[in-house]
């Protein structure tokens, strides 16, 4: 979550690092257990179990950055709120192991947490927190949506990511963005919480329902599926700049495929190959491809790129996606989207633009059902779905560390023909 490799699946997996273990005398302190960990059959077995998350007081003011995006200070004696997984990770010095950044506060989350379950909002705040990815967050959005909307004096705290803030930050149903961790204040001075950390993580119900319908019935709404569309436009500065950009390319006027080939943990992460027999049979059909990624990718898509047949069809727009705003525009320019099981097809599903997945560890549907311009493919090979969330890659995977799974899509040309017929099976809607 804190700290990038340049090397490993893409250059640029999680570093393994050794994360210290916490005493148990400080998890009583904070008033949890490892147990709390394991997984459960569904929400309502779920909702007895306390959350892994915990109130940390800082022994020192130090600051810590989160993938690469923004500089965040912790400052002495402040109280914050944040998953024990963060703690882990940011209660000791790096440098100096013995030194010791926080310290359980005085205050037990457990007894401050008011869970939302679909209670009267009028004139209440709720406070919103997830750490996930960008997806995570699109599952939530559609019952915020709501809320505001059956609620209009509620207000909103959405606590995420700073990556993830210029997205959040234009959504109408959100009153005031937080970064993570936030401040203890935020807690108490909110009405109702409503924290989404193991929802779909540790739930068996996440096996098989989709995450729309498992976030909306986590918070007592269980919306029907098309009210669970997520909802945004892109800033109106950046879909003129990303015009500009496919114009100087010569694209402007032609439709385009915009693709995403990593998704946020390696094992969700298809191989070099992989995509090169995708990228090229789709460009062997007359369309023209995009792709999309952060701009430490940039040098590794530009020799992706050399390995097709022919590079002038595809186009690398990482240097230009300086945040994820310049994606969201560019979505919005494009024809349709391709992803793995990642963030790119949401953010699609969101600005009503069709999109493609390709899926492995997780069957499609649990991601996808509810998208209307939707649709995808499932590996098929005995070890998946295997539903595993880790940033560690597959125990089944190949030599280079990707899964196996993918690979099984494509193996003959017949197979990957029909994924691509697929595909434009999905364009003629």
């Amino acid at each position: 979550m804190f700290v990038e490799s340049k090397r490993g699946i893409w250059k640029e997996d999680l570093i393994q690092r050794e994360i210290p273990s916490i005493p148990e005398s400080i998890m009583r302190q904070f008033g949890i257990s490892l147990d709390n960990v394991n997984h459960v059959a569904n929400l309502e077995e779920l909702r007895k179990t306390p959350p892994n998350i915990i109130i940390a007081e800082a022994m020192k003011t130090f600051g810590f950055m989160q993938n690469y995006f923004k500089r965040q200070l912790i400052k002495k004696r402040n109280k914050y709120v944040m998953g024990l997984g963060v703690f882990q990770q940011l209660f000791k010095d790096k440098e100096k192991k013995n030194v010791k950044l926080l310290k359980p506060a005085s205050v037990k989350f457990k007894n401050i947490y008011r869970p939302y379950i679909g209670q009267d909002a009028t004139d209440k705040t709720l406070l919103v927190f997830r750490t996930g990815g960008i997806g995570d967050l699109l599952f939530i959005q559609p019952n915020l949506i709501y809320l505001k909307q059956k609620y209009p004096t509620c207000k909103i705290k959405f606590a995420c990511g700073p990556q993830y803030q210029p997205m959040v930050e234009t959504w109408d149903c959100v009153d005031e963005v937080l970064e993570l961790p936030f401040t203890f204040n935020h807690l108490i001075h909110s009405d109702y919480h409503m924290l989404f950390e193991g929802v779909i993580e540790r739930c068996k119900e996440a096996e098989y329902s989709n995450a729309y319908n498992i976030f909306s019935k986590w918070l007592g709404l269980d919306l029907p599926d098309k009210q669970l569309l997520p909802r945004q436009e892109p800033k109106e500065h950046l879909f003129d700049e990303c015009f500009k950009i496919i114009d100087k390319w010569g694209i402007a006027n032609e439709p385009f495929v915009l693709m995403q080939l990593r998704a946020s943990s390696p094992i969700r992460t298809p191989s070099h190959d992989f995509w090169v027999k995708i990228v090229d049979e789709i460009n062997s059909r007359g369309y023209n491809i995009v792709l999309t990624d952060n701009p430490r990718q940039t040098q590794n898509i530009d020799e992706f790129i050399k390995l097709l047949k022919r590079p002038q069809k595809t186009f690398n727009f990482c240097k230009h996606s300086k945040s994820i705003d310049y994606t969201i525009a560019l979505t919005k320019l494009s024809t349709c989207t391709i992803a793995t099981d990642s963030a790119l097809n949401h953010i699609a599903a969101s600005l009503d633009v069709k999109c493609f997945g390709i899926f492995g560890p997780f069957p499609g549907h649990i991601r996808m059902k509810t998208y209307p311009y939707a649709s995808w493919v499932d590996a098929n090979k005995h070890c998946s779905p295997c539903y595993i969330h880790s940033h560690k890659p597959c125990k089944n995977a190949t030599k280079d560390r990707y899964s196996t799974c993918y690979e099984e899509l494509i193996d003959t040309d017949d197979k990957l023909k029909a994924v691509v017929d697929k595909f434009e099976e999905l364009l003629d809607r």
